[in-house]
């Protein structure tokens, strides 16, 4: 859609609404991920009251964000109001490893082109019958490749300087 996009604006709207998508799951969902971890890995040494699951909260979002996002406008009450840390443990993590899957996916079909249409359709079928390591193989991705999933981030990175491009 964005490459055949009618106009700039066209293009700069759903470049911007990608970002966004991108940006909620590398950076606040990582976020929430990190805040988890630290609770879990706390609890058995220490009672967490509202002061230290703010700081903890803080704290991952600082971590996850760095300077991307004004201290001043961190959230220390987001354990309170997101109802994915009072279910299963590590809720979030589906979205950003999906999200990002998708990503290097088709960074390797913009990579391999229509010798990638088999294989996907492959996997499409194996994700309901394998794990995701299995169905991963059958594209020949190894999940524990850090290139696989750098090529994901790339994307989002080419992504980010065609908008800065677009919007000058």
């Amino acid at each position: 859609a964005i490459k055949t996009a009618a106009d700039k604006e066209e293009k700069i709207a759903l470049i911007e609404s990608q970002l966004q998508d991108a940006t909620q799951i590398i950076c606040d969902i990582f976020s929430r991920y990190r805040f988890e971890t630290m609770v879990f890995a706390n609890r058995e040494q220490q009672f967490m009251n509202a002061d230290t699951l703010c700081a903890f909260m803080l704290e991952a979002q600082k971590q996850s964000y760095g300077d991307g996002l004004d201290h001043n406008c961190l959230h220390p009450f987001m354990w309170v109001c997101k109802s994915h840390y009072y279910g299963p443990t590590f809720y979030n993590f589906p979205y950003a490893f999906g999200a990002l899957f998708a990503r290097g996916l088709y960074a390797q079909y913009e990579r391999d082109g229509a010798a990638f249409v088999p294989k996907y359709k492959k996997l499409l079928y194996t994700t309901a019958v394998a794990t995701a390591e299995d169905t991963a193989k059958v594209a020949d991705i190894d999940l524990t490749d850090k290139e696989f999933w750098r090529s994901a981030l790339q994307m989002v990175a080419d992504q980010i300087d065609l908008f800065c491009e677009l919007v000058k």
